[in-house]
């Protein structure tokens, strides 16, 4: 489809609201549960698609009845006495499109519109004036959908039986006939029993859903409720323009979100093939108000208009030399300025300021905008210097890796304690090969020895007890967790004493098993030091053991001296 097919249904496309609910609620006097039910049972909840278009079903069974039937012969596939032939998803607007060449009117009048799929027939009953008046509305805000589904359900008498739970009744007026088939009153009846003993989707996360599927990002299905699919778009999005990974919808990336849907329209216009992030649409709902015969034309002047968002003004697209603060935000700095700041607040703004100048030429208007966030958020009453440092360490990083190109990978950078510790291995091997091959050819041989031990062996053994260490590392990486209060560095470190705490362990233990105290001997001379390896991995591999052999040296030590094992002290 062209540009021009896309604009002409895209509007400000606001996602639903809590004072959107309560009206209708309040309208039709029944609990939010109960539209809710209604909602996602009728249209999964969503009521734009991923293009901003509001969601439709093109029904041609209506196009050729309110066309009486005259191009039932040249278009069969938009114009039928029998319905079907749906294309699903934003695709309906294609079969829409080829109507609105045939006749305008009566193919807006064939399709339904938004949340409630409330069929454009109704507009005049409903008190919008024209059939062209209440496409805009559609097109405005999921507000402006629900106050239609509302004024549907008012004007047809169906809301005492929402009121009373009569879900059959509800579901015969709101679906025709054809309710009990699809079973439209028994998915009404389980929707409102989970959502009348649980919480209401969370507004907030819908948000934040529809505004990642506008921009691309393809958090699933569009319900309210925070999960892993929406979790990892929200982080896509946040890692893309340098803000702190969230296990929520923060503020501050609501308003980043919106923010980046405020400018021009025709942003969106731009069809699939020519623009990098453009979204997947959405299927639509398989749903059809369509057969439920036209009401006699009532006063609705109930059906209340809710103004489209002024959109905001365009952002630089392009990367700029200096990027001056904006006027608000200047002017918020000024007044913070004259104020007693404390000395991590002015540490923390004038890295931000001194970030913000370096990163506008390199990385653009998007960490510009992630700066800006940052220092709202510094130059607010109650500074969150939290928020800020992510801010300026992901910019900075950033920034780095486009000064830097051989700076170290993004792995060496991972906050994943398993992560962490498979590089400090890798660090000890880095440093150990060397070492180990060199004392190996050069300053040892067959006679070399150390404390009456020969030097090979002691390195042998070292090596058994640093490989077992390594191993039951390696083991546990999928149930590691990082101790609380942790740094980075500590867990590299972790992963680089560990091997060395085994290899020191087993040399230990093989001095222990040639003095004789622990009473483990070989078989037969040949397997003697096969039974060391074998004894000085067990305990790299197991701290138990290796801490259950040192507690049997001490005691046979003790009684080697005829001494007693002192007691532990008895708990108080």
């Amino acid at each position: 489809m062209g540009n021009h097919d896309v604009t002409r249904f895209t509007g400000a496309a606001t996602p639903l609201t809590a004072q959107g609910i309560q009206s209708c609620a309040d309208k039709l006097s029944v609990h939010p549960a109960e539209l809710w039910a209604v909602l996602q049972i009728e249209t999964q909840g969503c009521g734009f698609f991923a293009d901003r278009r509001p969601a439709i079903l093109f029904e041609r069974h209506v196009f050729s009845r309110r066309t009486h039937g005259r191009y039932d012969t040249q278009a069969p596939d938009i114009s039928n006495p029998q319905a079907g032939g749906y294309s699903w998803g934003a695709a309906e607007y294609e079969r829409l499109e080829r109507a609105l060449a045939l006749d305008e009117r009566a193919a807006l009048e064939s399709a339904s519109w938004g949340l409630g799929q409330v069929m454009g027939y109704h507009a005049n009953d409903l008190g919008y004036g024209s059939v062209e008046q209440f496409v805009s509305r559609m097109m405005a805000s999921e507000d402006e959908q629900l106050a239609a589904m509302a004024a549907f359900i008012q004007h047809n008498g169906l809301d005492k039986a929402l009121r009373d739970h009569d879900w059959a009744a509800f579901a015969h007026g709101y679906n025709g006939a054809g309710y009990a088939k699809n079973q439209y009153d028994k998915k009404l009846a389980a929707a409102y029993q989970h959502l009348s003993t649980h919480s209401l989707p969370d507004l907030s996360v819908r948000e934040g859903q529809l505004l990642l599927t506008f921009l691309g990002f393809d958090p699933g299905t569009v319900d309210g409720a925070f999960g892993a699919h929406t979790k990892a778009a929200l982080n896509r999005f946040q890692s893309q323009h340098q803000l702190p990974t969230t296990s929520g919808f923060d503020p501050a990336t609501l308003e980043l979100l919106r923010q980046q849907l405020a400018g021009p329209l025709r942003s969106m216009a731009l069809p699939p093939r020519q623009d990098p992030v453009a979204p997947t649409p959405v299927p639509a709902p398989a749903l059809a108000l369509a057969t439920r015969p036209p009401s006699p034309v009532v006063r609705s002047t109930e059906a209340t208009a809710l103004a489209p968002a002024e959109p905001a003004p365009p952002e630089v697209l392009a990367k700029v030399d200096a990027s001056p603060l904006p006027s608000r935000l200047s002017e918020q700095l000024g007044q913070r300025l004259a104020q007693p700041l404390s000395k991590d607040v002015q540490k923390e703004l004038a890295s931000l300021l001194t970030l913000r100048d370096k990163a506008a030429p390199i990385l653009g208007p998007t960490a510009v905008q992630s700066i800006d966030l940052g220092l709202t958020a510094l130059l607010s009453e109650q500074p969150n210097l939290a928020f800020v440092r992510g801010i300026r360490l992901r910019v900075a990083s950033a920034l780095a890796d486009q000064l830097y190109p051989l700076r170290p990978l993004p792995l060496l950078r991972s906050n994943s304690p398993a992560t962490q510790v498979v590089l400090g291995l890798g660090l000890l091997l880095l440093v150990s090969h060397g070492a180990a091959a060199f004392v190996h050819q050069v300053l040892t041989s067959e006679s070399t020895l150390l404390f009456g031990l020969p030097v090979r062996m002691l390195l042998l053994v070292g090596l058994c007890g640093a490989m077992g260490s390594v191993v039951s590392i390696l083991m546990r990486l999928a149930d590691l967790d990082k101790p609380r209060g942790a740094s980075r560095t500590s867990m590299v470190m972790l992963g680089f004493f560990k091997p060395v705490i085994g290899m020191y362990s087993a040399i230990f233990c093989f001095t222990l098993l040639k003095s004789g105290l622990l009473p483990l001997k070989p078989a037969n001379p040949e397997s003697e030091m096969y039974l060391y390896m074998a004894v000085c991995f067990l305990v790299g591999f197991s701290e138990r053991l290796a801490q259950d052999m040192f507690a049997r040296a001490e005691e046979s030590l003790v009684a080697a001296a005829g001494g007693e094992r002192p007691a532990p002290p008895s708990p108080r």
